[in-house]
C-alpha cells in the first residue's frame, strides 16, 4: 500500500480547475508534499464552490476540467512522486433536476430504474406514491400567481421551470399538453406516444431512446407554434394548470415545508441535497464504477470518505469498497470523534484528522488558566445551565425546528413495525421519548449490526438513557419502551426490525448533533472560542502533557496512518487564530482587562432592543475573541478585513440562532451588531488601538505556537495534511472564508527563495517579530524542511516508535518527545506555557539508551550529552527538532 507521507488538500470549483493544479506541480514538489488531497470533482450543480452538491459520480464536474487534462495532471503528479486522495460522497446528491437520476424519479415517480437510488418514503401518508420537491420561495399558489412556474417545451421535453429547475411533466400528461396540436399527419409522433405512455416495463435505456425519439417529433418546425399556444392557453387557465402541476410525480412545495414533513432523507437538513440507499449493491456500484476506473488506471491512489456516519450500514460500506479497490488502496473516513470514543473497528487506514486538531489545541492550552478564563466568562454572561444542558437542549431544539418531519418519520417506522405494542402510550409523549434519547446520545453514533451489541455502545446508550431520565424523568416509561428498541427481539424476524430501527436511528443522532453541537452550540458557547472547533470540545478546555502523549501513544497503535489536520474546509477559524485565542489561558488578567476597558468603551455603542442590549453580551465576548484571532499580524484592520468580518458575524449571529437566524432573520439586531463591529474597528475610535496592542504583544508568543503545532503536525504519528495555504500564517473566518483564492504566486516566490539561500535566509531574520513573519515564512520553512525529512526517513515516521520525554521538576512547560525507527532517532522539543518564561530553564533528561550526540535541524548547532538544557536549546531559535547523529549511535 502507498500511504503519503503528506497530504496538501486543494478545493476544486470552476475557479480553480485541473489547469491551475498543473500550474502548481512545481511548487508542491518543492515543498515536499507526496499526495494532492482533492475536494469531490465529479459532476455538481452548475457553479458548485465545493463539489459536495453532486449530480453524477458516473463524471467529472465539465466546470474543473476534461477527463484528457486530469489524465495529464496526475501523469505529471506521478512523475513528481505525487499521488492523488480523493474525496468521496457516498452519502448524498443534490436534488436538482440536473441530477439525471432524480429527474428520471421526478418524471417517471416509484416506477423510474432509480427510484430505489435514493432514501425515500414512497408510503408516506401525505405523499404516497410521490416525492416531495420544496424548492419554492412561497406557496405553490403565490408562485403561479406571480407566473415564477413556466411550462415550457425543451430538449428534454415538457418541464415544469422554476428558476434554474426544470422539473419534467409525467409523460401520461403529454396528450393534456398537445390537444389541439396533433392530427392525422402526425400519427408517428402519437404511435410513439402512445408506447411511451403504456410499456411501463421498458428498460431505462429503452425508455430513454423511445423519448429521445418523441422528443424530436415534438420540436418539428410545423408543430412548435401550436404548442407554445396551448402551453400559453394552460397557464393562463389557472386551475387547470395548478391541476397539472399538483399530478406530477412531484408535490412542488415551498421551501419550509420539511421543517415538519418530509419523505426523503437529506443530509443533515438541508432540503438541495438528497441520501442515497448505498446499501443497495446497485446504488453502490454505480455510484463508485467511475472512480474504480480512476484508481485503475493510477489517477488517483486512495480515497477520503465523506459523511460516513450518514451511511446505514458504514462497516458493510468499507467491506465493499475494499473489496472493490483491494488492500493496496489507502482509505481514510471522516468521522467526529469524542474525546474518549475511538474510532470503530473498520478496514481502512484511519481518520481524516478532527480528533487530532483536538488534541493538539487542548495540549496548547493552559488548563489552569482555562478555569479562570471560564470564571471571567461566567462574570460577564452568567449561564442559566452547563455546557452538557445546552447540547442537550440545542440538539433537542434542533430535531424540533429543522428535523421534525424526520422525527415522525422514525415513530411512524417504529409503530409499523409494531416495536411497541402498549396501547396505553401516548403518541406524543412516545415521541417526545424518541427525540430526549437522540439529544442525549453522547456520540455520532454507534455503528451495531448486530446483537449483543459493543461493549462501547452498550455503555453509550446506558449514558444516553441516563441523561434522558435525568432531564425528563416523567418520561421514564416511554423511555423504557424505546430502550427495549435496542435489545434483541423474540425471534430472528423480530431481531431484524429491532436492528434495522437502530441503524435508521444511528442515521439521526449524527445530524441532531452536528447541528446542535457544531452549528449551533459552538456560536452560544464562548468562554475559550478556539475550543469551539469540529473534533474539540468547549467543555474540556485543555490537558495534561501526559494526557497528550497517551492520546499520540493510542494513535500511533491503532490510527497511524490518520490524517494529522489542523485547517480543513470545516474548521471554524484558521489554524494561527486558534493559538492567538488559547494564549488568553495565559494572560486571563490581562484578558479580563481589555474586556472590561472595550465593555465599558463600548456604552455609547450599544443600542436596546426590546429591553435588551445589542449586541448581547455573549456576542459580544465572542467578538472581543474573535477579533484577537482575526486580526492582520500588521495590525492594520483595511475595509476587506472589516468586510469579511462583517460577513462572518452574520454567518455566527444566524448559526447560534439565540438573537437571529437563518430562517427569519432580525435585521435590527444583526444592523446593531455590525455596528458595533464598524466602531470596534474603526481607527478613529478607542476601541482598535487596545486590541492593536494586545494582539502586538502576544504576537511572538502565538507565532511560537503556530510553529509548535506545526512541528507536533508534522512530526507526530499521522499523516500531515496542508490545507490549500495554510504552509503560511492562517487567520480567516469559517467557509466561505476559508475557501477563498490563495495566492501562490508569493508562495512559489518565497519556496524560491528558500530553496536559494536555504537556511540562511530564515536564520538571519530568527526574530519572530521580523517583517518576514509578517507572511509566514518561518512557518513555510519549517513545512518544508520537515516535509522533506518525511520523504527522507519515511520508516521514522511510519514504522518508528513515539517515546514520550518530560522534564525534571516540571510537567507543564514543555512538551518533548522520540521518534526512534532502529538507528534513526528525532527528538522533538516544544516550548509550552511560554507566557510565563518557565519554558526557557528546564533540564530534560534523556534516557540512558538514546544517542548522546544531536544536531538541531533549524539552527544547525550540534548539542551533546544525556540532558537538554532549555536555556540553550531555544536560544538562538524558540522550537526545537533534533537529529541523531546516526554514527554516535
Amino acid at each position: 500500500m502507498k500511504i503519503p507521507s503528506s497530504t496538501y488538500r486543494l478545493q476544486f470549483h470552476h475557479g480553480f480547475t485541473f489547469k491551475h493544479l498543473n500550474e502548481l506541480i512545481d511548487y508542491l514538489e518543492d515543498l515536499g508534499i507526496t499526495a494532492v488531497y482533492a475536494s469531490p470533482i465529479f459532476a455538481a450543480v452548475k457553479g458548485s464552490e465545493h463539489g459536495y452538491d453532486g449530480i453524477d459520480p458516473r463524471r467529472l464536474n465539465a466546470e474543473i476540467g476534461t477527463m484528457e487534462e486530469l489524465s495529464s495532471v496526475s501523469s505529471l503528479l506521478r512523475s513528481r512522486g505525487i499521488g492523488w486522495i480523493q474525496d468521496i460522497v457516498p452519502n448524498h446528491l443534490a436534488f436538482h433536476t440536473d441530477n439525471s437520476w432524480l429527474f428520471d424519479v421526478f418524471e417517471r415517480g416509484i416506477s423510474s430504474s432509480y427510484a430505489h437510488y435514493f432514501d425515500i418514503d414512497w408510503d408516506h401518508p401525505f405523499y404516497t406514491h410521490k416525492l416531495i420537491a420544496p424548492v419554492l420561495g412561497q406557496d405553490l399558489d403565490a408562485c403561479i400567481n406571480e407566473k415564477q412556474i413556466e411550462l415550457e417545451l425543451n430538449p428534454s421535453g415538457f418541464s415544469l421551470k422554476y428558476f434554474n429547475y426544470n422539473f419534467p411533466v409525467k409523460m401520461e400528461d403529454y396528450p393534456v399538453l398537445l390537444e389541439d396540436c396533433l392530427s392525422e399527419k402526425h400519427a408517428n409522433l402519437i404511435t410513439a406516444l402512445n408506447e411511451l405512455i403504456s410499456n411501463t416495463d421498458c428498460t431505462h435505456n429503452e425508455w430513454l431512446e423511445n423519448k429521445r425519439d418523441l422528443t424530436e417529433l415534438l420540436h418539428s418546425p410545423n408543430l412548435l407554434d401550436a404548442i407554445s399556444t396551448r402551453l400559453k392557453a394552460i397557464m393562463q387557465d389557472k386551475e387547470l394548470f395548478t391541476e397539472l402541476i399538483n399530478q406530477q410525480h412531484y408535490v412542488l412545495c415551498k421551501y419550509s415545508v420539511t421543517d415538519k414533513q418530509l419523505n426523503y432523507r437529506r443530509f443533515f437538513n438541508i432540503n438541495a441535497l438528497i441520501s442515497l440507499r448505498m446499501e443497495d449493491e446497485q446504488v453502490f456500484n454505480d455510484c463508485h464504477q467511475f472512480v474504480y476506473e480512476l484508481y485503475k488506471q493510477g489517477i488517483i491512489t486512495g480515497l477520503r470518505i465523506d459523511h460516513i456516519d450518514g451511511l446505514k450500514d458504514p462497516v458493510e460500506y468499507i467491506d465493499r469498497l475494499r473489496q472493490l479497490f483491494g488492500e493496496d488502496c489507502y482509505i481514510i473516513v471522516e468521522k467526529i470523534l469524542d474525546i474518549k470514543e475511538q474510532l470503530p473497528p473498520m478496514d481502512i487506514q484511519g481518520t481524516s484528522g478532527y480528533e487530532f486538531l483536538s488534541y493538539t489545541n487542548q495540549l496548547i492550552t493552559d488548563t489552569q488558566g482555562a478555569d479562570k478564563l471560564l470564571s471571567i466568562y461566567q462574570q460577564y454572561v452568567p449561564q442559566e445551565k452547563d455546557y452538557h444542558r445546552t447540547v442537550y437542549d440545542n440538539k433537542l431544539s434542533n430535531l424540533e425546528n429543522s428535523l421534525s418531519g424526520d422525527w415522525d418519520n422514525l415513530l411512524r417506522m417504529i409503530l409499523s413495525l409494531q416495536l411497541i405494542k402498549d396501547q396505553e402510550i401516548e403518541l406524543q409523549k412516545l415521541k417526545h421519548a424518541l427525540g430526549v434519547f437522540m439529544a442525549a446520545y453522547p456520540v455520532y453514533r454507534s455503528y451495531d449490526t448486530s446483537f449483543p451489541l459493543s461493549i462501547e455502545s452498550q455503555q453509550q446508550l446506558s449514558d444516553a438513557f441516563g441523561t434522558a431520565l435525568k432531564y425528563e424523568p416523567s418520561h421514564e416509561q416511554e423511555l423504557h419502551l424505546i430502550q427495549q428498541i435496542f435489545q434483541p427481539g423474540a425471534d430472528a424476524a423480530e431481531t431484524a426490525k429491532h436492528l434495522a430501527v437502530m441503524q435508521r436511528i444511528m442515521q439521526y443522532t449524527g445530524p441532531m448533533a452536528a447541528k446542535g453541537v457544531e452549528d449551533t452550540t459552538f456560536y452560544q458557547y464562548n468562554a475559550l472560542i478556539s475550543h469551539n472547533e469540529v473534533g474539540d470540545a468547549p467543555c474540556v478546555l485543555g490537558i495534561s502533557v501526559k494526557a497528550f502523549h497517551e492520546k499520540m501513544q493510542q494513535r500511533i497503535q491503532y490510527n497511524a496512518c490518520s490524517m494529522n489536520s489542523t485547517s480543513t474546509h470545516d474548521t471554524k477559524r484558521g489554524e494561527d487564530a486558534r493559538m492567538r485565542i488559547n494564549l488568553l489561558s495565559e494572560l486571563t488578567d490581562d484578558w479580563n482587562q481589555l474586556v472590561w476597558e472595550c465593555r465599558k468603551l463600548a456604552e455609547p455603542s450599544r443600542v436596546q432592543l426590546d429591553g435588551k442590549p445589542a449586541p448581547s453580551l455573549n456576542d459580544e465576548y465572542f467578538l472581543y475573541q474573535t477579533i484577537i484571532g482575526s486580526l492582520p499580524d500588521d495590525l492594520i484592520a483595511t475595509e476587506e478585513y472589516i468586510n469579511r468580518a462583517k460577513d462572518y458575524l452574520i454567518k455566527a449571529l444566524r448559526e447560534s440562532k439565540l438573537n437571529s437566524n437563518h430562517v427569519s432573520p432580525n435585521d435590527a439586531y444583526e444592523k446593531a451588531c455590525l455596528n458595533f463591529i464598524e466602531e470596534l474597528l474603526d481607527p478613529e475610535k478607542g476601541f482598535l488601538p487596545l486590541f492593536t496592542a494586545f494582539v502586538k504583544r502576544i504576537l511572538p508568543w502565538s507565532r511560537v505556537y503556530s510553529l509548535a503545532q506545526l512541528i507536533i503536525k508534522l512530526t507526530a504519528p499521522g499523516i500531515p495534511d496542508i490545507y490549500r495555504g495554510c504552509e503560511l500564517w492562517d487567520y480567516s473566518f469559517v467557509d466561505p472564508d476559508n475557501r477563498r483564492p490563495v495566492d501562490y504566486e508569493i508562495r512559489k516566490k518565497l519556496v524560491a527563495q528558500l530553496k536559494d539561500s536555504g537556511d540562511e535566509m530564515v536564520q538571519h531574520s530568527s526574530d519572530i517579530m521580523s517583517p518576514d513573519h509578517q507572511l509566514g515564512i518561518h512557518k513555510l520553512w519549517i513545512t518544508r524542511k520537515l516535509l522533506f525529512l518525511r520523504k527522507e526517513q519515511p520508516l521514522l515516521f511510519s514504522k518508528g516508535e513515539y517515546i514520550p520525554i518530560y522534564a525534571q521538576d516540571n510537567d507543564r512547560n514543555v512538551i518533548a518527545y522520540f521518534r526512534r525507527h532502529e538507528k534513526e532517532w528525532l527528538l522533538v522539543i516544544l516550548p509550552l506555557g511560554i507566557v510565563s518564561g518557565e519554558h526557557l530553564s528546564l533540564m530534560i533528561k534523556l534516557p540512558e539508551n538514546a544517542p548522546s550526540r544531536w544536531q538541531n535541524i533549524f539552527t544547525g548547532k550540534e548539542v551533546n550529552g544525556a540532558t537538554m538544557n532549555t536555556t540553550e536549546l531555544y536560544r538562538n531559535y524558540p522550537v526545537a527538532v533534533l537529529r541523531a547523529n546516526i554514527s554516535a549511535v
